[in-house]
């Protein structure tokens, strides 16, 4: 697959394991078993010619030794090691920064805060590989979690990486069932190899959640929004059609178009901005409940209208348009649309239960 920059987040101090420290590793890091964790990981991310995305050089940070492994590993690509930093001045350059200066680039925020520098980081990145760590460490899988951005969070490294593993849900994140398990596992020259799979599996999932269905379903929702406009405009300027019951028949089969493309065009929208589940719900679930709710919205205001309905007369153009518009919103509030049918009292029942209560309270009386 084409080259991916992943971002390398963690911290392996042992001092922070002290007890007696107020910011100590909860739990505590594995601090040599991360330490080869990181050296592993950068070898092999340098072997499959991807790029890595590290912060700070001290040897309290896990990026020192990810560069070592990575460096180690004679990468091809020039500038293929980034690193992020605030406007601060210039922080202590990597040991390898002397030897192999065309292996890296500085990228300088405008802001001055690291906070900004680190998290806008994560989002342009390709992925995010926690190893053991705190605060930080664990805010930044969260920022993966919830943005859907491919994530290796190494269990046996402690630290905030083992309890961002045991946040994670296969499944619904972007982590498969496997691929959890795998993070859970002790490093080789398999595991680590499967680690960097992990990544690159998901980073195809997500495209493929972002990018295929999403076409397919603006696609879908297009022509089924064209042929609605074209059902309930053809129902009037149709002279043979709107003389006819054929006329009202292509005005009804527009609702159902209507409701289906705003249904369609709401789930677009979602996926497209983010706004929507992680999971997204069943195309065809979509649209048959938009149909309903197009059609329901779009007969309402048709049996409000006062005396009878000519499509041919001069404002039956503008009876169309707004039963066209009416059913596409319909499908759009789908939601709204059944909460408000489903708490109207049609036949007033509760008015019927009052008199039955009323009869019956008269014919058990006793005097």
């Amino acid at each position: 697959m084409a080259a991916s920059r992943f971002a390398i987040v963690g911290g392996a101090d042992p001092t922070r394991n002290d007890p007696n420290r107020p910011d100590r590793y909860d739990p505590e890091v594995h601090v040599e078993e991360a330490k080869k964790m990181a050296v592993a990981l950068g070898a092999e991310l340098a072997k499959r010619g991807h790029s890595i995305i590290v912060y700070h050089s001290g040897v309290a940070f896990i990026e020192t030794y990810a560069v070592t492994g990575f460096v180690g590993a004679n990468p091809k690509t020039a500038r293929s090691i980034i690193i992020r930093q605030p406007q601060l001045g210039s922080p202590p350059i990597f040991d390898e920064e002397r030897t192999h200066s065309k292996l890296f680039q500085r990228r300088v925020d405008t802001s001055d805060l690291w906070e900004v520098s680190f998290y806008r980081s994560l989002v342009d990145s390709d992925g995010v590989i926690l190893i053991g760590g705190a605060y930080s460490t664990f805010n930044a899988g969260q920022v993966a979690i919830g943005a859907r951005i491919p994530i290796l969070a190494l269990e046996k490294s402690g630290g905030a990486a083992s309890k961002v593993w045991k946040t994670l849900s296969p499944g619904v994140d972007l982590p498969t069932s496997e691929e959890h398990d795998l993070m859970a596992h002790p490093p080789s020259d398999e595991t680590v190899a499967g680690w960097v799979d992990a990544l690159e599996a998901q980073r195809r999932r997500r495209y493929a959640v972002e990018t295929g269905p999403i076409r397919g379903h603006a696609l879908i929702a297009t022509a089924l929004f064209v042929a609605s406009l074209a059902l309930a405009l053809g129902s009037h300027l149709i002279d043979a059609v709107a003389q006819s019951s054929l006329g009202m028949c292509l005005l009804l089969a527009s609702t159902l178009l209507g409701g289906g493309a705003g249904a369609a065009i709401r789930m677009v929208f979602e996926r497209r901005y983010g706004s929507g589940p992680l999971v997204p719900p069943s195309i065809a679930v979509t649209l048959a409940l938009g149909m309903m709710a197009g059609a329901l919205a779009g007969l309402l205001y048709l049996v409000a209208q006062p005396g009878t309905i000519d499509l041919r007369s001069p404002g039956g153009i503008r009876l169309v348009s707004i039963i066209a518009i009416v059913s596409v919103v319909g499908g759009l509030t789908v939601e709204s649309v059944f909460r408000k049918l489903l708490g109207i009292d049609v036949v007033h029942t509760r008015a019927l239960a009052s008199s039955s209560d009323w009869q019956g309270g008269v014919s058990g009386r006793k005097d």
